[in-house]
């Protein structure tokens, strides 16, 4: 830098107009950013709304063709109300005086089950020899349920 010269232009003073456009280039760019990230989210937001609609609506449609989809996992233990101990083998059903389809799972030897079902509020019945059947809630109402989901469900039986 010691044998260089200054520019006439670099000691001179920036008009207001040239630090009104530096100013203004600056501002366009942060506002241009703010806007594609509300585009961003605007967009992403509407495709969620969309897809959990039109998941809605398939459900509905199924269910109306009597068609049904089971999506919905209930998973749980199924122990004697007295002991805690598991209950093996114990039967778990959709609730008969529910609407159909009815779906069945059985427990394991460590009294674990699984049941696919439908994600609408309804009931499970759990039953075992030598127990008093239990009737459990499950599901989510329509507007808080995903089209697939799981929950968990302990059942304690009393022996009879």
């Amino acid at each position: 830098m010691r044998g260089r010269k200054p520019e006439p232009d670099e000691l001179r003073p920036r008009t207001f107009e040239e630090e009104e456009s530096a100013d203004l280039r600056r501002h366009f760019a942060r506002q241009a950013l703010r806007w594609t990230l509300a585009f961003g989210a605007l967009f992403t937001t509407v495709f969620l709304v969309f897809w959990w609609s039109g998941a809605a609506i398939r459900f509905g449609a199924s269910r109306a063709a009597k068609r049904p989809v089971a999506t919905w996992r209930v998973v749980g233990t199924i122990r004697d109300a007295s002991t805690h101990d598991p209950i093996p083998w114990a039967r778990i059903d959709d609730d008969p005086s529910g609407r159909p389809p009815f779906f069945h799972a059985d427990a394991s030897p460590s009294g674990a089950f699984e049941l696919l079902t439908l994600p609408e509020p309804h009931r499970i019945r759990v039953s075992a020899p030598g127990y008093r059947t239990s009737t459990v809630s499950v599901g989510r109402v329509w507007f808080l349920w995903w089209p697939r989901g799981q929950e968990r469900r302990d059942v304690e039986l009393s022996p009879e």
